[in-house]
């Protein structure tokens, strides 16, 4: 199968009608099709799936709701502005029928009419004026899906971000399997054999216990297969949302370096540094409040303290001297007579009470006092009391913590000034918004991916417990089945056609894992660089896919390595292919012969032995080549020539690599490649090397201001 041309109108950016010529022949393989992200390249595949399987290239059964809302999507905003809408899609498919070639031409055409869809599908042949008639047309489509189905197209657009996770991630052999039971169309087989288990299950006697224990090992069994398919899915999504935020963040730490050596301050330490300012601006004026408030209601008084000293004697002198005087007049002779009047001798009462007067008054008269002693401030007890309470707190006053407070205005002002000078020298308002907003978007995107990514490992892990605890409950049922089919010996028909499906399956897919193992190295060889870097592939009975290479080992390494770590790392660690070479040299049949054999073995050998290579310790580069060989290995072996359409082709891959792929890869793996591709895929140097097996080159651009792809012919390049 070829396609020769494509035509598309009014489907997605592609306004006008745009006509692009693939016609290949045997030395000019290639197609190219440039385009900057987002210029249209990967519509031209949508296009060409579209076109062939309508529905169903969405996995639609029929033109239903959804079928509709997707073509709705499709075509082209500025249309949708005409009168009337004419959107449509046009192939030209070279096929071989027999001994003929004949040329189909698809039409698949959209239409507005009171306000609904409508969709018309046409197949013209050998460029006929009419189309097939609707038996015709019934009969070409369920042939073109029978030859090609959707499932294997899709195979042959290659993404190598997304084959990435197909051959390497989890459940690689799986898909493996799938690909190449449909790809040689032995899915048939697979498909029998599930439709017979299936009505196996619906025909047996439920009632008996061992269809109960089949039925029950069969439902485990696909709940299984849907919880793994669940986890790919998940998985992926996990993987792409973990890569994503891993590149915000290394976006974050790179945009944060950028802006320190530009003389940038973060956010976070501007932040502190403008409270820090705050907080010292604010201890400044509290500390000048306190000076101002010592400076307004102590220093004066302190600048006249011999005087305040003075005060206080004198209202020491004044308190004194009124009570004194006080005393003085109560403690007279009359008081005194009175006092003693009947108790002693009148004859010697008025001698008596003039001598205790006397002695009373002089006894209580205040230190330094004088008759004539000068009052000058007259104040009351409560006045005295509170003016000298005063007067003693201002002479006891401590002007440490006053000078001290100068000394922290000092360091207040240093730091001020250290703090606004690393403000004033760091970036422009304008440069530092630019870096606060990309900052800000920075950290929106990581909260969000990161809180996407919690939720999605939540998950991920319940999902895990589902799976684990459903493989133990099928690992029961079928152990339970087991034993009731070996107990009451039932082996019906259908149970020894399954088997015998197994073994034909088995069978034809020997020979093609054979023939794909010799295809990927023969491949593989001519694409590496490095010598010696792998010697052999194994795909087991399991699809699981190892990689060896030929390394030399002495007997006594082999035997510390049986010690040191066992024999079921080792056979993790080097592959199973590693212990067939030992098994073979030894002449043993099992691991626990094996370490007897070579302690007596006298003679230290040097052992040439396949040993397990990790695709996983392979750089980017060297994977997306491991990828790229087995994809083509794949093909090469299911025989079918169906036009290969690969996405930037060489992501991930250096210049030595490029070259070997351009001159053995691009020009083998079909007789029809289109590749898509930006001006750093393929550039200049590889445009020159891939010109000779060019026969069309086209140019696509998105135009902004009309919102639309243009296309020319050409591409970045001249030669």
């Amino acid at each position: 199968m070829k396609i020769n041309k494509l035509v598309l109108k009014n489907f997605r950016s592609y306004e006008e009608e745009t006509v692009f010529d693939f016609t290949t022949t045997n030395d000019k393989n290639i197609i190219l099709v440039g385009g900057k992200n987002g210029a249209g390249k990967s519509t031209i595949f949508e296009a060409i799936k579209v076109c062939i399987y309508g529905p169903i290239a969405y996995k639609y059964q029929g033109f239903n709701s959804s079928y509709i809302s997707k073509i709705k999507s499709n075509i082209n905003n500025n249309a949708l502005k005409n009168d009337s809408v004419d959107a449509f899609v046009s192939i030209d498919i070279e096929l071989t029928e027999n001994t003929e070639k004949n040329t189909y031409t698809l039409l698949r055409e959209w239409t507005y009419e009171d306000k609904k869809l409508n969709e018309n599908f046409s197949v013209y042949k050998n460029y006929s004026s009419y189309p097939l008639n609707e038996e015709e047309l019934n009969y070409f489509e369920n042939y073109i899906t029978s030859i090609i189905s959707p499932k294997i197209f899709e195979f042959f657009f290659f993404d190598g971000e997304h084959l990435s996770d197909f051959f390497i991630g989890k459940n690689s052999n799986v898909h493996l399997k799938e690909s190449l039971l449909s790809l040689c169309n032995f899915d048939t087989f697979d498909v029998l054999k599930n439709t017979i288990i299936s009505n196996n299950r619906i025909s047996k006697n439920s009632n008996t216990e061992i269809e109960i224990a089949k039925e029950n090992y069969i439902k485990l069994e696909e709940k299984l297969r849907e919880l793994y398919s669940e986890e790919e899915i998940l998985s992926n999504e996990l993987q792409n949302v973990s890569n994503e935020l891993e590149d915000l963040q290394q976006n974050k730490v790179k945009l944060d370096d950028e802006f320190r050596k530009k003389g940038g301050i973060l956010a976070e330490e501007r932040e502190s540094l403008n409270s820090r300012i705050i907080e010292l601006e604010s201890r400044r004026s509290v500390i000048n409040q306190n000076i101002k408030d010592f400076c307004n209601e102590i220093l004066p008084f302190l600048i006249v303290k011999n005087n305040l000293i003075n005060l206080e004697k004198q209202l020491k002198m004044e308190n004194d001297s009124v009570l004194y005087n006080h005393l003085k007049d109560k403690l007279n002779i009359d008081y005194i007579k009175n006092i003693l009047l009947g108790k002693i001798d009148n004859s010697v009462l008025d001698s008596i009470a003039m001598t205790v007067s006397d002695s009373l008054i002089e006894d209580i008269k205040p230190d330094g006092y004088e008759d004539n002693f000068n009052f000058i401030y007259n104040l009351s007890n409560d006045e005295n009391n509170t003016l000298s309470a005063l007067i003693r707190n201002l002479l006891t006053t401590d002007n440490q913590p006053t000078l001290d407070l100068f000394e922290e205005l000092r360091s207040i002002a240093s730091e001020l000034s250290d703090i606004r000078q690393k403000l004033n020298t760091s970036l422009e308002d304008n440069s530092l918004n630019d870096y606060l907003k990309s900052l800000s978007d920075l950290t929106t995107k990581i909260a969000k991916l990161s809180e996407s990514k919690t939720l999605l490992n939540s998950k991920f892990e319940i999902l895990t417990d589902k799976i684990n605890t459903t493989t133990v409950e099928k690992d029961k049922s079928k152990a339970k089945y087991t034993e009731l089919l070996q107990a009451n010996k039932v082996m019906d028909m259908s149970d020894n056609l399954i088997l015998m499906l197994d073994d034909i399956i088995s069978t034809l897919t020997d020979a093609k894992i054979k023939e794909i193992q010799n295809n990927f190295m023969n491949i593989f060889k001519k694409i590496i660089r490095k010598d010696n870097f792998i010697d052999f592939i194994n795909i087991d009975d399991k699809f699981n896919v190892s990689l060896y290479i030929n390394k030399m080992y002495s007997s006594l390494e082999i035997e510390n390595l049986i010690s040191n770590i066992g024999y079921d790392e080792m056979e993790k660690k080097f592959g199973e292919l590693f212990f067939q070479d030992l098994f073979k040299i030894y002449n043993v049949e099992n691991k626990s012969e094996l370490l007897n054999a070579i302690k007596n073995n006298m003679q230290s050998a040097f052992l040439d032995l396949r040993t397990k290579v990790d695709i996983n310790s392979f750089s980017s580069g060297e994977k997306q080549i491991y990828i790229l060989c087995l994809y083509w290995a794949l093909i090469k072996s299911s025989d079918i020539e169906i036009p290969f359409i690969i996405d930037t082709p060489y992501a991930r891959i250096d210049e030595t690599h490029r070259n070997n792929i351009t001159s053995e890869y691009l020009s083998s793996i079909s007789n029809q490649v289109i590749i898509l591709s930006t001006n750093t895929e393929i550039d200049e140097k590889a445009y020159k090397e891939i010109k000779p097996k060019l026969n069309g080159e086209y140019l696509i651009e998105y135009d902004d201001k009309n919102r639309k792809t243009i296309q020319t012919k050409g591409y970045f390049f001249e030669v």
